[in-house]
């Protein structure tokens, strides 16, 4: 039996025990323990970690186990090891927000507004700009992998959650790829970590889908159409929705 580690309800540590997994179930644990408490406010930007020993004793691992969630954590921008000085954690504009792994260790996303209006606001800049490209450059196989989305994310509703997550997810990269600019391409994970977070926050998800529906089948009535700025319109409308359910400006 290995010693685990999670973040419960409220925060605070709590030990699963779990069959095997080794060194690297308890390494990632440490990492998922730090980088919740840094993401929600229990060790601030500015502020050092405990000292390696006691962050030892707090969490019952190794010290190499440690060390390596700190790498961790620091190829993520949460924090910077200094010798005589620690780990201390870095500003927020440091942090790698966009990657899906630290937006995992977020333990209160939903509460988190600055983070999802900047998820929003980061949508609306290049995600209107990429459905009028692909109104303009689309193939035909780009069109039928946007419609194929579509027509899943329709056959999900009401019933199937996981399957109508998927589908949005899969629109919204079909659209991006159809646009054919490679530096917009490259920004399809941020949108997937973007969507992934709005996921988490909405707790009324499948009602909001089915509202958003119609928007996502005008974004790919204007494509079809070559329409470029209706279907820089459209993607506008669609985040607008999007925004108004998650309640941000």
């Amino acid at each position: 039996m290995a010693s685990d580690f999670g973040v419960a309800e409220d925060g605070s540590l709590r030990r699963v025990e779990s069959e095997g997994g080794g060194g690297s179930r308890i390494h990632d644990s440490v990492v998922n323990v730090l980088g919740s408490r840094i993401l929600g406010g229990a060790y601030r930007p500015g502020e050092v970690l405990p000292r390696e020993e006691e962050l030892c004793a707090m969490l019952g691992v190794s010290r190499t186990s440690v060390r390596e969630a700190v790498k961790v954590l620091s190829a993520k921008g949460l924090v910077e090891a200094r010798r005589r000085v620690g780990v201390r954690v870095l500003s927020r504009d440091d942090w790698r927000l966009l990657d899906p792994v630290v937006l995992s260790w977020h333990p209160d996303i939903q509460n988190d507004s600055e983070l999802i209006s900047g998820l929003i606001e980061a949508r609306r800049i290049f995600e209107p700009a990429a459905a009028e490209l692909a109104a303009r450059r689309g193939t035909g196989s780009d069109l039928a992998a946007i419609e194929a989305a579509f027509n899943a994310m329709r056959d999900s509703i009401p019933n199937d959650l996981d399957g109508v997550c998927r589908a949005d997810l899969a629109f919204h990269r079909s659209v991006i790829a159809a646009s054919h600019n490679v530096v917009l391409k490259g920004l399809i994970g941020m949108l997937e970590a973007a969507l992934s977070a709005s996921f988490l926050v909405t707790n009324r998800l499948m009602e909001a889908q089915s509202r958003a529906l119609a928007a996502h089948q005008a974004v790919l009535e204007a494509i079809r159409m070559r329409d470029t700025a209706g279907a820089r319109a459209a993607m506008n409308r669609l985040l607008d929705i999007a925004a108004d359910d998650l309640q941000v400006a």
